[in-house]
């Protein structure tokens, strides 16, 4: 699960990069708005949102987010209760309006709710099994830890099992950005040998997918 996050008081910033963290959903974190603006990407999974922000303002953050990316999962965080900003925040396209004050369980149990997540357990014939949680790669003989960019590889090509990722999705869910320099082939091949399993397909200059 990657997530963005754009939060301007730093005890919550940090309060719910722990909380994430510990459950291993992956954070990038901005406490500025037009520094949030400068660095949105459609590719992460769910996107938290507070309002008043500085510089650029959490709802422009939200229509761009919506412009980059139609069916973003978008939470919007905020003190203003005010029922004209609550219904403005739903009409860009929020999902949810979460009201400050709250209990962080209050999120993660929304997250695992409403988003569709890689599931903890995904089992492959004659291969092995992934546990999305723990990064783990399960054999019959022998446990594997795979790394963080290991396991993101993995949540992306499962997510669009059977589907083919092209290179560029990959190297912007996996590093944040795109590359020219086989980034991916790398990071594919490392896996591969690691696993020992041909579990994931190369599709020419296109990009990966799981069969």
């Amino acid at each position: 699960m990657k997530i963005f996050l754009v939060e301007d008081d730093t005890f919550l910033n940090e309060t719910i990069v722990r909380i994430f963290s510990e459950i291993n959903y992956d954070v990038t974190t901005f406490s500025d708005g037009k520094e949030a603006f400068e660095n949105l990407k459609s590719t992460y999974d769910l996107y938290i949102i507070d309002i008043n922000l500085p510089n650029v303002n959490g709802m422009e953050l939200v229509k761009q987010i919506k412009f980059l990316n139609k069916d973003a999962n978008i939470f919007v965080v905020s003190a203003d209760i005010n029922i004209e900003t609550i219904v403005k925040a739903y009409d860009l396209g929020c999902i949810d309006y979460i009201k400050k004050p709250f209990d962080i369980r209050e999120i993660v149990a929304k997250i695992k709710h409403i988003i569709s997540v890689v599931p903890k357990n995904v089992k492959f014939e004659n291969c092995g099994e992934y546990n999305s949680q723990e990064r783990l790669f399960i054999k019959p003989n022998e446990t594997i830890k795979l790394t963080k960019k290991e396991s993101l590889l993995f949540d992306i090509l499962i997510k669009n099992q059977g589907q083919i990722v092209p290179n560029h999705v990959i190297e912007s869910y996996v590093w944040g950005e795109s590359f020219k320099n086989g980034y991916v082939r790398q990071l594919v091949s490392k896996v591969k040998h690691k696993i020992k399993c041909d579990l994931i397909e190369n599709h020419s200059s296109n990009g990966y997918k799981i069969h």
